[in-house]
């Protein structure tokens, strides 16, 4: 009788699938249908039976199961093999109710499933949603879902307030802890307020990390209470353990390659370590006969620190969890890239930097000219050399511009008695006696302090012009760096001196000889602070 009843209502429902038409195999031009019942998949309609395609299928399945009565749920669920012609269909009953019928295209081809296995999990599927359905209607499980939901809202409240309570405490005592850290406070910058808020967003993050967690654990417990939404709980709690697998196993799998990145930063942190200690003390020495220089030991220090670091890198980088990532290749692309455009300019600022190192043109401390500045250097980098100029300038001068020009050195000595020579320049008429001019510069220089005495200062005559002869007074600074001011002192001497013994400079040019000679009278000569008072009457009779 039931057979009856199922192949009339085939018959009735799909009378042109008795004709020609062939469904053995599944028409692309359909979407497949799944059947969910109670948020539970039962199965998926993929193929059309007749004139029903599989949404009208999926359509008459729910209102069928739909109209099942209470009474109903008690009956068993059984599924009846039929077929029409070569076709094998599997129609699904509780009771004397028909429910649905499955046919063998809608078999799935990706998971080499059979129509009995269908059946099964079917069965297994539809006493699941029965037995759920049965259970929403017991008020002994309604009960018990409500009472572990309000305890489980309960826990979660009460853990928020705890770490709440715990981030307030923790945040304190950093505050404390991290305000007597004295290493962290270097000449003017106090890198504990940096510390201190790192460590609160540290904190902070982590508290969010728990509470979020807790949160997915509530809303898993409180779905999988009931049997309507016990699906999702369970979906919601199969993600969670998955994830959590498969981040316990990449953590295993990650491990060993941890652990080898932990012992070559350790052993480059060593090697750097004791690089920068021999390159320190070859910095701190005072041989200027050294084999490397202070300067050059200190960028040869960086230098190598780098070097050994990026070579550290570079032997860990394959063992760094995830580098073979698409994350990570696209760092290093765009690192490459970024390199790659600009270290034109980088490159030979660098390798103007080892020529000016290691050629040892210049040092720190020494006084220089360095193409338009001049000063003293302060510092001598890969990039930059830094020089302090007399008017108390700070110029940083590009390594490339100091290769470009020419640099004078003041500073370098090779022998005791061989020094940089300073020079100035007078103009003197014809009628004044050059021994007297040569030594009346002479007298000058002695009564200018900070000019050396060995080697002695020597005045040579450059240039005989049409109206003046020119000569020149050279003489070694007692200190170098002190060029400008004793320039100043030397031309006021030279001033005061000429004027004694009424001798007139030809500076500026003149078209004739005047009536009288051009001096400073007598009555605004003033004694500069370290002149001695007897030496502007006792000069002029050795003159």
């Amino acid at each position: 009788m039931k057979r009856v009843l199922f192949l009339l209502l085939v018959l009735l429902g799909f009378a042109p699938f008795a004709g020609a038409q062939d469904t053995k195999n599944q028409d692309p031009a359909f979407e497949p249908a799944p059947l969910v019942v109670w948020n539970r998949e039962i199965t998926v309609f993929r193929a059309p039976l007749g004139n029903l395609t599989p949404e009208q299928r999926l359509s008459n399945a729910l209102s069928k199961i739909a109209d099942v009565e209470d009474f109903e749920l008690y009956e068993d669920i059984r599924g009846e093999r039929t077929s029409l012609g070569d076709l094998k269909t599997v129609s699904f009953m509780i009771g004397d109710e028909h429910l649905f019928a499955v046919v063998e295209t809608d078999l799935d081809p990706t998971t080499g499933e059979t129509l009995d296995s269908l059946t099964k999990t079917i069965i297994s599927r539809l006493e699941e949603v029965r037995d759920a359905k049965r259970e929403q209607r017991s008020v002994t499980v309604i009960l018990k879902g409500v009472g572990v939901a309000i305890a489980a809202t309960a826990a979660f409240l009460g853990l928020l307030w705890f770490l709440r309570f715990l981030g307030r405490k923790l945040r304190r005592y950093m505050v404390q802890r991290t305000s007597k850290l004295k290493q962290l406070k270097v000449r003017n910058f106090d890198f504990r307020p940096m510390m201190l808020q790192a460590i609160r967003r540290v904190i902070v993050m982590i508290g969010w990390g728990v509470a979020l967690f807790a949160g997915y654990v509530w809303i898993v417990t409180v779905l999988g209470q009931f049997p309507y939404t016990a699906p999702w709980g369970h979906a919601l709690g199969e993600r969670l353990r998955t994830l959590t697998a498969g981040l316990l196993q990449s953590f295993v799998d990650a491990l060993p390659g941890v652990i080898m990145v932990i012992v070559i930063f350790a052993l480059t942190r060593w090697v750097a370590r004791l690089a920068d200690n021999l390159f320190r003390q070859l910095e701190h020495t005072k041989d200027d006969d050294s084999w490397l220089g202070s300067d050059t030991a200190r960028a040869s220090r960086r230098i190598v620190v780098v070097l050994v670091w990026i070579f550290g890198i570079t032997i860990a980088y394959p063992y760094i969890p995830g580098s073979e990532s698409p994350a990570f290749k696209g760092i290093s692309v765009f690192v490459g890239l970024v390199l790659s455009l600009g270290s034109t300019g980088l490159v030979n600022q660098v390798m103007s930097g080892f020529v000016v190192l290691y050629s040892g043109a210049v040092r720190t401390g020494e006084y220089a000219k360095v193409g338009d500045t001049e000063g003293v250097i302060q510092d001598i980098g890969l990039l930059s050399t830094k020089v302090l100029t007399p008017r108390r300038e700070y110029v940083t001068v590009p390594n490339a511009v100091l290769i470009a020009k020419e640099t004078l050195n003041y500073s370098r000595i090779e022998e005791n008695e061989q020094r940089t020579e300073l020079s100035t320049k007078v103009t003197i008429g014809y009628d004044t006696p050059w021994r007297q001019v040569h030594a009346m510069l002479l007298l000058a220089t002695e009564r200018t302090p900070g000019i050396r005495k060995k080697p002695e200062p020597r005045v040579i005559q450059t240039a005989l012009s049409d109206f003046y002869a020119e000569y020149e007074l050279r003489f070694v600074p007692s200190d170098v760096a002190k060029k400008g001011v004793i320039l100043s002192d030397l031309h006021q001497r030279i001033q005061d001196t000429f004027n004694e013994f009424e001798v007139q400079i030809m500076s500026p040019n003149f078209r004739s000889q005047p009536e009288e000679p051009v001096l400073t009278p007598k009555d605004k000569w003033f004694l500069a602070p370290s002149e001695p008072e007897g030496d502007k009457k006792g000069g002029g009779k050795k003159a």
